[in-house]
């Protein structure tokens, strides 16, 4: 694939589960109102049976050459398990050689972008195939690997494509069950985490990991009402990420 041909993270889709419930839920996280088409999160129906009853989180990465890209994601090893018309566009949800789904679609903004509270910020693989995992996206994506050396929770990959942090992938083993499926988890941006954690606690969020320092900034990590694991960190987190992928 052409170096010209930009990949990002376009959306974050939330599979299955108990969709108008889980959408009136995460609006209040992402403090907003109703449920237009410019979200940044989209919530499809569940599709097969790869999909937890409970929904899961799938990234949905954008291309300037979706052709292009559905070619090489193919080539390196996933399988195309259905096409989705979401609000008028086609997305292609696949699955991994890990098992790890993920979707494409035709990226709308080829800039970077921006940083706005409330929005996703990242989103991290949890695999017990980390190795397997990042180096699949890294060929299927066209991004680097940057094998962490810095104390993180459990053996950390990032891929970057050029300098810009794409998503993480976690060694699922370092700290969960082996029986866990491998799933995404996205964090939303916020200014206080302990404050938010408060409020989406009041909502009927489930605290998973609490406030907790990291060398790529603080974060949390919640369940929302049915069980589907979420994060929060700050915009200090978006620096360091930045920064550390200019760094390697």
């Amino acid at each position: 694939m052409s170096d010209g041909v930009r990949v990002a993270i376009e959306s974050v889709l939330f599979v299955g589960g108990e969709s108008g419930a889980t959408r009136a839920f995460f609006n209040l996280v992402m403090r907003r109102q109703g449920s237009g088409s410019d979200q940044q999160v989209l919530f499809v129906p569940a599709v097969g049976s790869a999909i937890p009853d409970s929904g899961a989180w799938v990234p949905c990465f954008g291309s300037s050459d979706k052709t292009a890209l559905t070619r090489q994601v193919l080539d390196f090893g996933a399988d195309l398990i259905s096409t989705l018309d979401v609000d008028g566009r086609e997305l292609r949800l696949f699955m991994a050689p890990d098992q790890g789904l993920f979707a494409l679609a035709d990226l709308i903004d080829r800039g970077p972008r921006a940083r706005i509270l409330g929005a996703v910020a990242f989103i991290d693989l949890y695999t017990p195939l980390a190795e397997k995992a990042a180096n699949y996206y890294a060929n299927a994506l066209s991004c680097r690997v940057i094998h962490e050396t810095i104390p993180t929770p459990g053996d950390y990959r990032f891929l970057v494509w050029g300098d810009e942090p794409v998503a993480g992938v976690v060694d699922m083993l370092d700290v969960l069950p082996a029986a866990v499926p491998p799933h995404w988890i996205p964090y939303w941006r916020v200014l206080d985490l302990e404050a938010e954690v408060a409020r989406l606690s009041d909502l009927g969020a489930r605290v998973r990991v609490p406030v907790t320092d990291s060398a790529l900034g603080p974060f949390a990590l919640l369940a929302d009402p049915f069980g589907v694991t979420f994060g929060l960190q700050t915009p200090a987190s978006d620096n360091l990420l930045v920064e550390h992928g200019k760094s390697k």
